[in-house]
């Protein structure tokens, strides 16, 4: 028999060990946004199926299928739990990692921590410890805002600056100047990306060229 591929035994729905666990988290999690919802919801605490469908808005055997895709790969633990008040049930939650989602909007900020081994430490009172966490994601969730909003702005401003080179009485090779110039760092690292990958000649001369002439054409 011909060895199987990495992608043939995952696909069989066994863990191929040759696979690391960052391919795994890939191939089942960053394909799908549901998954990555499913998975930072079970990052923080065991839950069930009927909690994580009603959280992610999705039928109890939908949200089952995305759970079993995951187990295919080994990333998720499976848990059945005797009640004293209720019926048995079963908790999922993830297995060897944390997943923190900050997203906001259409900006995509994930934390993916593999598990290690942590430090020791003199017990400390778990109601305030677990302040301490909520009043952090608080403190990422509101830099996060920020930070989208800074990027809309940045967007916008990039709009505006292509924009304004495109309404300018220029070459097409003055335009690529132009851009290659406002995009870079320095002026000497647009020369350098000019001779590099455009193979212009005497590009300094092009960029002083270009923006004197966009000045004059703004003024």
């Amino acid at each position: 028999m011909g060895k199987k591929s990495p992608k043939e035994s995952y696909q069989e729905g066994g863990v191929d060990e040759t696979l690391s666990i960052e391919n795994r988290l890939s191939e089942a999690l960053l394909s799908s946004q549901t998954r990555l919802r499913i998975a930072e919801l079970i990052s923080r605490r065991p839950r069930t199926l009927r909690e994580l469908a009603r959280l992610t808005r999705m039928s109890v055997p939908g949200v089952l299928r995305h759970i079993e895709a995951m187990s295919k790969a080994g990333l998720v633990n499976e848990e059945r739990v005797e009640m004293r008040t209720l019926p048995a049930r079963k908790l999922y939650s993830l297995k060897g990692m944390k997943v923190m989602d900050f997203s906001v909007g259409d900006l995509t900020i994930l934390k993916v921590a593999i598990d290690k081994a942590i430090e020791d430490k003199n017990t400390r009172d778990l109601e305030s410890l677990a302040m301490e966490i909520l009043v952090g994601r608080r403190r990422i969730k509101e830099k996060v805002r920020r930070l989208a909003r800074t990027v809309d702005e940045l967007l916008v401003n990039e709009k505006m600056l292509a924009k304004g080179i495109n309404d300018l009485h220029l070459s097409d090779e003055e335009r690529l100047v132009l851009l290659t110039t406002f995009s870079e760092e320095t002026d000497d690292e647009a020369e350098r990306v000019l001779e590099r990958t455009q193979g212009m000649r005497e590009a300094r001369r092009s960029i002083d060229e270009a923006l004197a002439k966009a000045r004059h054409n703004v003024g």
